[in-house]
């Protein structure tokens, strides 16, 4: 019988027999090769002290034992080192952080009354728009009027989401832990902060709003407690005005910041353990369409004050001007300076972190299979594209594994798991995490799509897909399991001190669902 946690999608019984199978001697494998280094250094260090023993007693040759000690000393040196390297992340364990990161809408239902009234989260606001097509309904984007307080709010509630991560863990150093967060966590009143050329800003203490984002992560994973950690921290939206007459005239930016953690008492420069990464296409969702590009006002005109100068802060939908890619090119005009500060860039969605492969993307980089497509045309080109490889406190370039990834991240708003963008290893595994569909219960689904009657869907704020290859004499096919082995906690009470709806206030929709944590039961790790 199959576990009641674990939702099959696709696989015969035989074949879970042979995949559980399968899994239980590489644990037990790699139990016996733990043991046997643990053996083998007891045993040399026993060896070693009975050579100073018997050279403290005088009862064996100096020159002889002097020979016999060197060696030895060596041996034990070589081994240990050799042992800690052997030391791989077996299993790794995913907390997702759901909470709603899109626009709250204009107008709710009251529930006493149940006609519809204006959402008091968009008083006074002037970023109105449209996610989205044009039938979608009017949002205004939530945020503070000071940047820099809706800054610190978010960093707050990230600063709760990570501690209470922490808490509901695994202690196993065997066991690498992923802290995950939704698409459009941080992008302000506007819906984008000001990129600041230099990142810097007189106002603000000399750190612009992307600067403090930054350096607080840095903060909250240079912590001790987070050696065994990767963190993928939503994204963040900015945007650059460029020096032109016209005033509507932007860079658009959407990035991830993704971090390893470390102690900084061991590790004082945190190299390798910083990264950025680009979103490389614009979704009709990334951006609201402004109010002052809408070609119908007629539902919104008495929310607006026509005079409103900051209306004009609000910057319009990329998309509306045929501008379907983000300007990552503008991004190797700060490769330098990021360089300076410890960031690296994962430009083609791909990076190796102690060995392990991984692929991560945002959002509609994952329906358009960038991580896939990346390693095709690697393939086909000869293998040349380098990705950076983070091991042992430096960062070395190295070829995509043919492999595919042991492990893919997703960060999004308004996505599922696509299998056909899938670029994973055999026994591989998905996490996507999502910012508009928290309030999902996780399933899947078979040809409930007419359009694709043998096509595996996936629902859920938070979702896990393991994918297995299947090769045999008579068939050629990829199985999917959805992970549903997880537990669920909620960030903050309903009611009382510090409870979601006054936490979340100004910066995050109280319309939609309370944030909570999704934290999976460790899984082994894909063997490469």
């Amino acid at each position: 019988e199959h576990s009641p946690l674990m939702q099959r999608a696709g696989s015969l019984p035989r074949n879970s027999s042979t995949n559980s199978i399968r899994s239980a001697s590489r644990r037990r494998r790699r139990r016996n090769e733990r043991n046997e280094r643990k053996t083998l250094i007891y045993y040399m260090f026993i060896s070693l002290t009975l050579l100073i023993v018997l050279y403290i007693l005088g009862l064996s040759d100096p020159e002889l034992l002097a020979e016999e000690f060197q060696s030895t000393e060596s041996m034990i040196v070589d081994t240990f080192l050799s042992s800690l390297k052997g030391v791989a992340y077996e299993r790794v364990q995913t907390v997702s952080f759901q909470i709603y990161t899109g626009g709250a809408p204009a107008f709710i239902i009251d529930e006493d009354t149940g006609e519809e009234i204006q959402n008091e989260e968009c008083f006074g606001f002037h970023s109105y728009g449209l996610p989205g097509d044009d039938d979608a309904k009017l949002q205004c984007y939530i945020g503070l009027e000071d940047s820099a307080d809706d800054v610190r709010q978010r960093m707050g509630i990230m600063r709760d989401a990570v501690n209470q991560a922490y808490e509901s863990s695994s202690k196993d150093p065997s066991v690498l832990k992923i802290f995950i967060a939704p698409e459009f966590y941080w992008r302000g009143l506007n819906g984008a902060y000001e990129l600041l050329p230099d990142f810097s800003d007189d106002t603000h203490g000399g750190c612009s709003d992307i600067c403090h984002i930054l350096k607080s992560l840095e903060e909250v994973t240079a912590d001790e407690r987070f050696v065994d950690w990767i963190f993928l921290f939503g994204t963040v939206i900015a945007s650059e005005a460029l020096p032109t007459e016209d005033q509507f005239d932007y860079q658009f930016y959407n990035f991830a910041p993704l971090y390893r953690g470390y102690d900084p008492a061991k590790s004082p420069h945190p190299a390798g353990k910083r990264f950025l990464v680009p979103k490389r296409y614009v979704s009709n969702l990334d951006f609201l369409t402004p109010m002052r590009h809408l070609t119908n006002e007629t539902v919104a005109v008495e929310l607006l004050d026509e005079e409103d100068p900051n209306r004009q802060a609000t910057p319009m939908k990329p998309r509306s001007i045929g501008h379907n890619r983000y300007d990552n090119e503008m991004w190797s005009n700060y490769k330098k300076e990021l360089a300076d500060l410890g960031y690296t860039m994962i430009e083609h969605g791909w990076f190796m972190m102690d060995g392990i492969s991984f692929s991560v993307e945002i959002c509609l980089d994952h329906l358009v299979h960038r991580a896939l497509v990346t390693y095709m045309a690697d393939v086909v080109t000869g293998g040349k594209t380098l990705i950076p490889s983070f091991a042992e406190n430096k960062v070395e370039w190295v070829s995509i594994p043919r492999h595919q990834a042991q492990i893919s991240l997703v960060s999004s708003a308004g996505m599922d798991v696509v299998i056909a963008s899938l670029a994973l290893a055999d026994g591989g595994v998905i996490f996507l995490q999502d910012g508009l569909d928290g309030n999902v219960q996780a399933r899947s689904a078979f040809g409930e799509d007419q359009c694709l009657p043998n096509t595996w869907k996936f629902f859920g704020g938070s979702q896990s897909v393991i994918r297995k290859a299947v090769l045999s004499p008579t068939d050629v096919t990829f199985e999917y399991d959805m992970n549903l082995d997880f537990d669920e906690i909620d960030l903050y009470p309903e009611q009382g001190t510090r409870n979601w709806t006054e936490v979340l206030g100004g910066v995050f929709s109280k319309a939609a669902y309370p944030p909570r944590l999704t934290i999976y039961n460790p899984i082994d790790i894909a063997e490469p």
